[in-house]
């Protein structure tokens, strides 16, 4: 590896990294909005009538944004708090944003990165078996259905499958991460509901993600087997079992590889859609909810988040490419 180019890249990150901070403190800092309106709406308006100065007292409390009159130093004291974990606190709760994250971001890994994996290895394999079958009816066939499928947006399928099992034949819970009546932890009863609750929100994630990577695996493999290597080996009498693992499968699945690590980066985010469709307590659900509530520092600290884990995400994808495919020199140029 060369050493020129990791540092190049490492720069690259704290540079992204850094950016992304100080956008997100412009997006709080300058924001036309104010979340004063959402809590507005929950408390009586004559009493504000009869006491304006409670209003100008609840303004104070929620510009937090703006603890200087100086906009450079509340943006240094910001990107110093949020480079040592302080996200700051939620509008709404008063809780830190990193605490709120801290508590719906392994919901959010387990359901997402489950899936992903789930899906990942099942599109790998069905996408394979349709590259080898290309220009046949059942290929033809396949890649329309599933070109179809992966239009369709993924709150439809949410929706179509909390309406179906749950609401109509009750078969799975209507939302939550477990049942009220098993006590947290690492036994039978908690396990079982984590993993009842979390069948749908899974569920609908490995069928989106699915027809993405079997669309995927099927393109790659039509091109490795183009490939003058393939001939070759075909040509040579191996067998075609070998053929196909080593020779087609190894090369078809290399571009996937960066794809699959960048989607467990995204994972960080969850899928608002599915978590709010589900009610289930992950990332998603938090930032859906601090949106429509106002609630700028968590929101921000969800972007923050996110992005920084796509960024990580590359870079590792960067990193470990070369150990799969010993043609690629990661750093040379």
């Amino acid at each position: 590896m060369n050493n020129k180019w990791l540092i190049r890249r490492l720069a690259s990150v704290i540079v992204a990294i850094f950016a992304t901070i100080v956008i997100s403190w412009a997006l709080l800092e300058f924001s036309p909005y104010s979340p004063a309106n959402y809590i507005m709406q929950f408390i009586n308006p004559q009493e504000f009538a009869q006491k304006p100065e409670l209003y100008s007292s609840l303004i104070d409390y929620l510009n937090t944004l703006r603890p200087h009159g100086n906009p450079l130093i509340s943006a240094a004291d910001y990107i110093w708090n949020t480079l040592h974990g302080n996200l700051g606190f939620s509008i709404i709760s008063n809780v830190p944003v990193a605490q709120l994250i801290a508590v719906a971001l392994p919901w959010t890994l387990f359901i997402v990165v489950t899936s992903l994996l789930i899906s990942f290895f099942l599109g790998i394999r069905i996408g394979q078996k349709l590259g080898y079958m290309r220009g046949t009816k059942t290929d033809s066939i396949s890649t329309v259905s599933l070109s179809i499928l992966r239009s369709v947006p993924i709150y439809i399928y949410a929706v179509l499958l909390i309406y179906i099992l749950a609401f109509t034949y009750h078969i799975f819970p209507t939302g939550g991460a477990y049942s009220v009546n098993v006590t947290p932890g690492f036994n039978l009863p908690f396990i079982a509901s984590v993993l009842y609750h979390a069948f749908l929100p899974i569920f609908t994630l490995t069928i989106v993600n699915l027809v993405g990577w079997i669309l995927q695996m099927r393109a790659n493999t039509i091109y490795v087997l183009g490939e003058d290597f393939v001939n070759f080996a075909e040509v040579s009498g191996i067998k075609k079992d070998i053929i196909e693992k080593k020779f087609i499968g190894k090369n078809a699945i290399l571009p996937l590889y960066t794809s699959l690590v960048i989607a467990i980066g995204f994972s960080f985010s969850g899928s608002v859609f599915v978590e709010q469709t589900f009610s289930y307590p992950g990332v998603g659900n938090l930032l859906i909810n601090s949106i429509t509530s106002n609630d700028y520092p968590t929101e921000m600290g969800v972007f923050i988040i996110i992005i920084v884990a796509v960024i990580v995400g590359n870079l590792i994808a960067d990193l470990t490419y070369s150990f799969l495919d010993p043609r690629a020199k990661v750093g040379e140029e």
